[in-house]
């Protein structure tokens, strides 16, 4: 059984996709084997964000976005997409997640200070140890995130194979504080005073004691074509 999850700008094509296959909206009552999402990563990490079972199934991603990292295949359409699911000409690639509380997070995991204007001190607790300091927020990314929002902290780009998390700091006021990749699958982070939690640029938890962890799912993505890491991460570069 297969599922649809679409920009609402591309409400016909959705509609004319669910008629001619028999596709359903997304929801979390049926188990799907596919998952199928018309627009970019925006669009894909919404489908995340509202419905985290999607991790249960094979994502197909069309890329009609402006941004298109996670995109299934350079150009198919989606006749001939449905075509090859359906006879197995495909591969599946896996991304590593990250979880905090009941929120799934594909690229990153941000702490914000919830006072505007007030710099926030933080402790991260990692099994190799602490790290302290002050700044306007805190990043955790998975390897493939590197290349979204951890960029604007001047992080590394880290390949999507490795199995790590990158912790980098907004405008850190504590200078010597570098971004670090390590090789954990538990962060704790403690904040003197309340901060807000935001998952892929959605949500808006607020505390002051956190806990990220890798996620046990990961993101199930059917290709088509080669991914080319260095190709899509110049590329989403260039689109940001």
């Amino acid at each position: 059984m297969y599922a649809i999850y679409h920009r609402p700008d591309l409400e016909k094509l959705a509609r004319e996709v669910r008629d001619k296959y028999g596709f359903m909206e997304l929801n979390c009552d049926r188990e799907f084997s596919h998952v199928f999402i018309l627009g970019g990563d925006g669009t894909l990490l919404e489908a995340l964000h509202r419905y985290p079972c999607v991790l249960n199934s094979t994502i197909v991603h069309m890329g009609l976005g402006r941004v298109n990292f996670y995109r299934s295949a350079n150009s198919i359409s989606i006749e001939e997409a449905i075509r090859r699911v359906e006879v197995g000409e495909y591969n599946v690639l896996e991304f590593s997640t990250l979880r905090c509380g009941k929120q799934a997070a594909l690229n990153e995991v941000a702490i914000y200070s919830a006072e505007v204007g007030k710099l926030l001190k933080f402790k991260i607790t990692v099994n190799g140890g602490e790290i302290v300091g002050r700044g306007d927020g805190v990043i955790v990314s998975t390897p493939h995130g590197t290349s979204g929002y951890v960029i604007s902290t001047f992080g590394p780009v880290v390949d999507y194979r490795i199995s790590a998390v990158v912790i980098s700091f907004v405008a850190p006021y504590t200078l010597y504080l570098r971004p670090f990749v390590l090789d954990v699958d538990r962060v704790f982070i403690e904040t003197n005073r309340e901060a807000i939690l935001v998952c892929d640029g959605r949500g808006g938890e607020k505390s002051t004691n956190f806990e990220i962890v890798v996620g046990e799912n990961k993101l199930k993505l059917a290709t088509f074509d080669n991914f080319n890491f260095l190709n899509r991460v110049m590329e989403r570069f260039r689109s940001i």
